[in-house]
């Protein structure tokens, strides 16, 4: 009877350690993924941002002009905007479902709302 009882408690400590490795895993690429990608709007409306692994495409809604930067996002804190060689700084400030982006150029930040297609 001893036997069983032992077999059975190492298996329930085999499950949680089990279980908690996997919890661990999806934990950790679910906080290393790009938190940008995707579509974002911002407040007035006025330009939607579409984030891809490495790019930025801005399209203005009053002409549906569009610009397009490459990005590299540093610790979910900063967001390098690349386009013809130069680079320019922002800082990220992330919400539920918002963002707000700003830099030393800037007198208040930019706030982005995410965009569910």
């Amino acid at each position: 009877m001893k036997g069983k009882s032992k077999k059975k408690i190492f298996i329930y400590i085999a499950f949680i350690v089990l279980t908690l490795a996997a919890l661990s895993v999806v934990i950790f690429f679910k906080l290393n993924q790009n938190i940008l990608i995707g579509s974002w709007e911002s407040e007035d409306k006025a330009r939607l941002y579409r984030f891809d692994e490495n790019t930025l495409t801005i399209t203005f809604a009053d002409s549906k002009e569009s610009v397009l930067y490459g990005y590299a996002l540093k610790s979910n804190k900063e967001l390098v905007l690349s386009k013809g060689g130069k680079n320019f700084y922002y800082d990220i400030f992330v919400g539920d479902n918002s963002i707000a982006i700003s830099s030393a150029d800037t007198d208040s930040p930019e706030i982005l709302h995410r965009v569910y297609e």
